[in-house]
């Protein structure tokens, strides 16, 4: 496996394999979570950061997703190109809505605003009256939506055409939360303002929770990539991506030397290393230093020392077959879960995923 990473790889350092077989029974799998509704894919910020065309492509043509989320209508432009072929008729929402400046790719690439104040309303009804826009109403996120006690003055605007309401679960990754239903309660109030709107209320999380949530549309985004929404990891989500990187050097460290920036590790007893070229500009966080571990040829070794910007220095003492340069280091993936990763980081799926930087080099499997 590891001559074929190294054959296909175009750098010589980090890369992901993306298995969007994998990505697609996400998909499958979210779908019959919520057999009532029609499944929707968000991929905003580039597909997560695993690629918004080869993404979008493979979820258009393999399961059929006709309908697509992205924050920015730059990005409604792209994945309008991208589905060209595939998915000419797919549906586009953009959730931070229109701009004076931005409604012209909204009709050039034909994408649908989601509406999140009254001024924004406005401008889209006079200048595409009766076009359709979906509607968020901020029900308790108090991020970005139209207030419930707004919402009489949108369903009074004639042109304005709401075709999907939608709101967002605040506390969706801990499904026992009062506020998930504090919110679906206060969703469903809002919708009787528009009947014959579509609704919208679950996100990755809201998808895999009871059937209130579900709606007639679900709009996951970070299960479809292989993390889990929820506070915990989630068995039914499969893994889609794996972090590698290659060990470029082993050195022999002495008992009371230090490894890395700032000598934060100290070795208590000889100690072997190995150096993989991966570090925080490639997206991997400093607060995994000392802390996150990777897998190599099936054994787990701990970082030792400070993540720097290209490099990362592995204990690899205690394994049983000492790895040599050129064999690969997983750092999430099929040997070790994303969630897990995230959390030795201090962070979440969502920031590992989105922070690869463009030296890691997407490889589709």
């Amino acid at each position: 496996m590891h001559s074929e990473n190294t054959a296909n790889r175009k750098t010589a350092g980090p890369w992901v394999d993306i298995d969007l077989t994998a990505l697609c029974e996400n998909f499958a799998m979210l779908r019959e979570a919520a057999p009532g509704a029609e499944t929707a894919a968000v991929v905003k910020c580039d597909a997560y950061g695993l690629g918004l065309a080869p993404i979008a492509q493979a979820l258009a043509t393999r399961e059929n997703c006709q309908t697509f989320f992205v924050a920015y209508p730059e990005e409604g432009a792209q994945l309008r190109a991208a589905l060209s072929s595939s998915a000419p008729e797919a549906k586009i929402y953009v959730f931070n809505g229109p701009l004076p400046d931005t409604i012209k790719i909204f009709e050039e690439a034909a994408l649908t605003p989601v509406i999140n104040s009254a001024e924004q309303a406005k401008k889209w009804a006079s200048r595409k009256p009766g076009a359709p826009c979906a509607l968020h109403v901020d029900t308790g996120m108090n991020r970005l939506g139209a207030p419930v006690g707004e919402l009489a003055g949108f369903a009074a605007m004639s042109d304005l055409n709401v075709d999907v309401l939608m709101s967002h679960l605040a506390c969706g990754s801990e499904p026992g939360h009062a506020k998930n239903s504090e919110q679906r309660d206060a969703f469903a109030h809002s919708a009787t303002l528009f009947p014959n709107a579509r609704q919208s209320l679950a996100a990755s999380a809201g998808a895999l929770m009871d059937p209130s949530y579900h709606c007639d549309l679900t709009r996951p985004g970070i299960a479809l990539y292989g993390g889990s929404p929820f506070d915990v990891d989630d068995a039914r989500i499969k893994p889609v991506v794996t972090l590698n990187a290659p060990i470029v050097q082993i050195r022999r460290v002495a008992a009371g030397e230090t490894v890395g920036y700032g000598a934060t590790f100290t070795a208590t007893a000889p100690t072997l290393i190995a150096t993989v070229a991966l570090g925080y500009g490639d997206g991997f966080p400093t607060a995994g230093s000392n802390k996150a571990v990777a897998t190599i040829a099936g054994e787990r070794a701990k970082i030792a020392g400070r993540v720097s910007m290209d490099l990362i220095g592995l204990d690899v003492t205690a394994l049983k077959t000492p790895p040599q340069v050129g064999e690969t280091a997983e750092f999430f993936g099929k040997s070790g879960s994303l969630h897990a990763a995230a959390s030795a980081c201090g962070t979440i799926p969502y920031e590992l995923l989105t922070g690869l930087g463009g030296r890691v080099d997407r490889r589709y499997v």
